[in-house]
């Protein structure tokens, strides 16, 4: 029997979609540390329109960025899109990774399929952008947003809606927990190693790597790597070294 609202854990029938969710949501009026302003409510689901696909989340990756949404600063994102015209809700649901199973598809939508089990990435841009058509990477666009930070209806919630061109195949051998952690730190080292042109990793080039034991360190490695580069990386060690106790000189 159809619920319109299914406690955390429990999963409804394949492409059934209930009308609320539960989500973890910011509001301006407690701006401040995450756990005050993160809080748990009951939101409608989002509307699915042309080209988006609806996902139920299965997990979602944690990243800073939404350190910032709850503070409110430096970039009120909610009073940001607001001004944009871009999305006009007054709440923010964040998450910009997150890995799960395709429950809707809009309209135009044959990239996925109800019942795909997929990883999300974290970039949303304008295929319409004059940079785009005149060939630039869609993540170097300057219509590009960070899903979840930027833009709305992240992955801190039952269920999301993103951008068909967001879903990527689920690989087999990856839990949903470690398919939905590393989308969003791939991208941003990407970016800083192809988006910059001239300043990309090319064969051959020496490519410092701080934090090279990171997230994002250990993927700027792999791709420096793919695009024949020589990584070199800097990690440091957590534990403090003993100082050494030192006696005076005797005269």
């Amino acid at each position: 029997m159809s619920k319109s609202l299914y406690e955390i854990g429990e999963i409804p029938a394949l492409g059934e979609v209930p009308d609320e969710m539960y989500a973890t949501v910011i509001r301006p009026d407690r701006f401040g540390e995450p756990v005050k302003a993160m809080q748990t409510e009951v939101i409608g689901i989002p509307e699915v329109k042309p080209g988006q696909v609806l996902v139920m989340v299965m997990a979602a990756g944690i990243n800073y960025n939404n350190v910032w949404a709850s503070l409110g600063k430096p970039v009120d994102v909610i009073a940001a899109r607001q001004r944009a015209g871009r999305q006009m809700e007054d709440f923010h649901i964040g998450g910009s990774e997150g890995s799960g199973v395709v429950w809707a598809v809009g309209e135009g939508v044959t990239s996925v399929k109800v019942g795909d089990h997929i990883v999300l990435s974290g970039c949303v841009w304008d295929e319409h952008a004059e940079d785009i058509r005149l060939g630039a990477e869609p993540m170097t666009s300057s219509s590009q947003f960070v899903w979840g930070y930027e833009n709305n209806w992240g992955s801190f919630a039952q269920f999301t809606v993103v951008e068909d061109y967001q879903c990527h195949p689920k690989p087999a051998n990856l839990t949903w927990e470690a398919a939905a952690c590393y989308m969003l730190t791939g991208a941003t080292a990407y970016r800083q190693l192809r988006g910059w042109m001239p300043n990309v990793v090319n064969p051959g080039d020496p490519v410092l790597i701080w934090g090279g034991a990171g997230g994002l360190g250990s993927m700027a490695i792999q791709i420096t790597r793919h695009y024949g580069g020589r990584p070199i990386a800097v990690v440091s060690s957590l534990t403090p070294r003993p100082r050494r106790r030192t006696r005076p000189c005797p005269p």
